[in-house]
């Protein structure tokens, strides 16, 4: 039997709130305004959509921007 590695985790933007303790608001604002900023890392690009309109994006892609960003609040 093949270990298979576990598949990333489609996360919803409600999901990225929680998972980093902020509101929607909050990660929507991360989304539009960095979105042509020089100065700051925008939030990676939504890896596809659900039903062609909510879009959602990979829980490592989010771990790995949050933690480079500074967003990451580790135990």
């Amino acid at each position: 039997m093949t270990d298979t590695p576990p598949r990333p985790r489609p996360l919803a933007m409600s999901d990225i709130a929680a998972l980093l303790g902020v509101s929607t608001n909050t990660v929507n604002a991360w989304r539009k305004r960095a979105a042509g900023a020089k100065q700051v890392e925008p939030l990676p690009p939504p890896a596809g959509k659900v039903a062609t309109k909510t879009d959602y994006w990979w829980e490592d892609d989010i771990v790995e921007w949050a933690r480079r960003t500074g967003r990451l609040k580790e135990a």
